[in-house]
């Protein structure tokens, strides 16, 4: 059982007011989002290994989020630290290894495509065939756009699949699926935001941890690589994606639901090309750029302000 206020804030009304700041959540983990493939694949194929990465990430992430989850450990019910080991494996330390590896494979582009881009996708479909989640006509036709612009991205980036580019590609669709299937469970579980974070960090951490010391770190690059470096993928990894991403794309499925919050990561990969130009010099091409405009247009139907705000004019 859950706790009538865990209840509470899993079931909220929603209210212009809710929407708007679950949208400003939803804002804050795109931009950091939107960066990370782009320094992170710049990391990986010059300095650091995945699992450095990943090790930085919940390290520093998980130690930011014990002294919260000690906090918070009252208030979470049995079902709620079982439910947490599940979305920690949904969100945490193998969703990051999987996209971080993809990242040695593929360009930063199809990560910022794939993965994101798709993520609403996959949430829609669960909600819909075992939650019985009812959608719209006009979210409906969002999610649509961002399929095609997502496809059209993807495939001007990936031209023909030579190379090793599908190893990583398969990572990031299965990196997506799980990010969805961690939106839908979060929206249900009856934990708050805040707990929510704070145990995927904490059980990454420990159980990630023990893992890296006993097969990398002997190996690890982080003995030689620069101070500058290290301290950058740390606050990055660590501070920016293992605990402030953590919360506020929790905060913002609690807010919009599961399909809404996720639509809005569909515009990573809008964010993520102009990045990826200024950082790793890929430029869209001219479909690429029509493929981003679909994306941008498809999130806007797909989170329901638009409905919304029609419903209030008719009203």
């Amino acid at each position: 059982m859950v706790t009538s206020d865990a209840a509470t804030r899993a079931i909220a009304v929603e209210t212009p007011v809710s929407i708007a700041l679950g949208a400003m959540w939803a804002l804050l983990t795109v931009v950091i989002w939107s960066a990370w493939p782009s320094y992170t694949r710049l990391s990986i194929t010059t300095t650091l290994s995945a699992p450095d990465l990943v090790a930085l990430r919940y390290a520093i992430g998980g130690l930011l989020f014990l002294p919260v989850l000690i906090h918070c450990a009252r208030r979470i019910s049995p079902r709620g630290w079982r439910e947490g080991l599940t979305l920690a494996f949904f969100q945490g330390a193998p969703l990051a290894m999987l996209v971080t590896v993809g990242l040695r494979f593929a360009p930063a582009g199809h990560m910022a495509a794939l993965s994101p881009g798709l993520l609403p996708l996959f949430a829609a479909s669960i909600s819909y065939i075992f939650l019985n989640e009812r959608l719209s006509s006009t979210r409906i036709c969002g999610l649509a756009l961002i399929a095609v612009g997502a496809l059209a991205l993807v495939l001007v980036s990936m031209g023909v699949l030579t190379g090793s580019a599908w190893k990583g590609d398969i990572l990031f669709v299965c990196a997506g699926f799980m990010g969805a299937t961690y939106a839908v469970r979060m929206r249900r579980s009856g934990l708050s935001a805040m707990e929510g974070a704070a145990l995927i960090s904490v059980y990454s951490m420990l159980l990630y941890l023990p893992l890296y010391g006993t097969l990398w770190l002997p190996s690890s690059s982080l003995f030689t690589v620069s101070r500058a470096e290290l301290l950058f993928q740390g606050f990055y990894q660590g501070f920016l994606m293992g605990a402030v991403s953590l919360f506020s794309l929790s905060r913002a499925i609690v807010a919009l639901g599961a399909t809404r919050a996720t639509a809005f990561i569909s515009l990573v990969p809008v964010l993520g090309s102009v990045l990826g130009t200024a950082i790793l010099n890929e430029v869209p091409s001219i479909i690429e750029g029509a493929g981003i405009v679909c994306i941008s247009l498809g999130v806007l139907l797909a989170t329901g302000i638009m409905s919304l705000h029609f419903r209030r004019r008719t009203s």
